[in-house]
């Protein structure tokens, strides 16, 4: 220790030195060398961030230290409340503002406290059923969902109705008319109320998620983004949804921006969707191989589908870490409404897309897609076709065509038999 601050000192000292003769932009180069040397002398490892998406019956957290970190983590069940603590080793916290959450959920509380090695943040919570826990890179992260018992969508009781006394004095006839008319406006108001209710709980809430955004491009072939392709999609999607009476879709970006995949999820959920959707585009060297997929979340082992979920995921490289992503209680209570969108809609896409000699590849297909894990209902990831295959990369840079495939999903969710 002693050997590397006395080197460090001699080298200030010799770029001091130096720098008379140096040019401006070698100077910089070396005044951000002496800081990366000090802070890495220091030692130093820092929390930058917590973020926390609660939910009614599970949260996901995710831990942004400054690098990547060795850390633990356990869950403490305790009756209807448990704790959850994670331990990151070597980091400090100094100055560190836990984030404004609403303790009204799921979640109870956050803490945050000094550990003679670290840090402990403290996740005080309802009844946890199961926990995911996953490193995420770019930056490095620790992405933790817990979740608790599925809770059902809470129906209004009606309240009793009041039957009035009966008066004393016998009402007259111009008293019996005012009566009658009140009633029947009544009536009117609770039937015209009742209809409003049934319609409202009948529309079904669609979150489209256009994959990637802002500094993440995704598949790139010449001038072609695969980022602004399935946002083109998403926006007709919604455009086109206005025509659906029974549909409200919703975007997790309205724009191009870039959202780590932890939070499109989270959005989904915090949107109270129905049915997830994430859009996205493939790529491949033989530009010959074309078509469409649709996905659903599975920990299948098809050799194809694990390699397109590792491009996609950029979860670290940890095949352990990878085959943690259980298929949990959320995975399961949703894959059977997952499977009959998927099914549906692939039936719709092979139908209305024939003329454009478009392959639908496959859409009962299950795989590990992290973007669809915490979705807390019937998720979908969407290949809309190949952007390296030239009658593809051109159609889908034609409105009809994104409009054929918008409305073409839509009759599909419209006409869908899942509740």
């Amino acid at each position: 220790m002693k050997f590397s601050v006395f080197f460090l000192i001699f080298f200030s000292f010799f770029i001091v030195f130096a720098q008379t003769s140096l040019s401006d932009a070698d100077r910089e180069s070396l005044d951000q060398l002496i800081m990366d040397l000090t802070n890495a002398s220091k030692g130093e490892k820092k929390l930058n961030d917590i973020k926390v998406w609660p939910g009614n019956s599970s949260i996901r957290v995710a831990v942004y230290p400054s690098e990547k970190v060795s850390y633990k983590y356990n869950l403490l069940k305790d009756g209807d409340t448990n704790r959850i603590y994670i331990d990151l080793i070597g980091v400090d916290a100094s100055g560190f503002r836990l984030p404004d959450v609403k303790y009204d959920s799921f979640l109870k509380k956050i803490r945050l406290g000094k550990r003679e090695n670290g840090i402990r943040i403290v996740i005080e919570t309802g009844k946890v059923e199961s926990y995911n826990v996953v490193e995420m890179e770019e930056p490095w992260r620790i992405v933790i969902d817990y979740y608790g018992e599925k809770i059902p969508e809470k129906v209004a009781e009606k309240a009793p109705e009041q039957i009035p006394e009966k008066s004393a004095v016998k009402a007259g006839p111009k008293e019996k008319q005012e009566i009658k008319k009140s009633e029947t406006q009544t009536k009117k108001t609770e039937k015209t109320a009742a209809k409003t209710e049934i319609k409202a709980k009948k529309k079904k809430i669609i979150v489209i998620d256009p994959g990637h955004g802002g500094k993440d491009p995704g598949a790139i072939s010449g001038k072609l983004y695969e980022k602004d392709v399935v946002f083109k999609l998403a926006r007709k999607i919604e455009k086109l949804s206005k025509n659906y009476e029974g549909i409200e879709v919703k975007l997790t970006r309205n724009k191009d921006i870039f959202l780590p995949l932890e939070e499109r999820a989270a959005i989904a959920n915090a949107m109270n969707g129905d049915l997830f959707i994430s859009l996205h585009a493939n790529s491949f060297k033989d530009r010959n191989v074309g078509g469409m997929e649709i996905y659903h979340l599975d920990n299948t082992r098809d050799e194809y589908a694990d390699k397109l979920a590792r491009v996609e995921n950029k979860i670290s490289e940890n095949v352990t870490l990878l085959d943690t992503i259980l298929v949990d209680m959320t995975m399961s209570y949703y894959v059977g409404d997952s499977l009959k969108y998927s099914s549906e809609i692939g039936q719709g896409l092979k139908k209305n897309l024939q003329k454009y000699g478009v392959k639908i590849r496959g859409y009962n297909k299950g795989a590990l897609f992290y973007v669809l894990v915490g979705a807390r209902m019937p998720s979908l990831l969407f290949e809309v076709g190949y952007i390296t295959n030239k009658t593809e990369k051109d159609l889908l840079q034609k409105d009809e065509y994104l409009e054929s495939i918008a409305k073409s999903l839509l009759d599909s969710i419209a006409a869908s038999k899942v509740k």
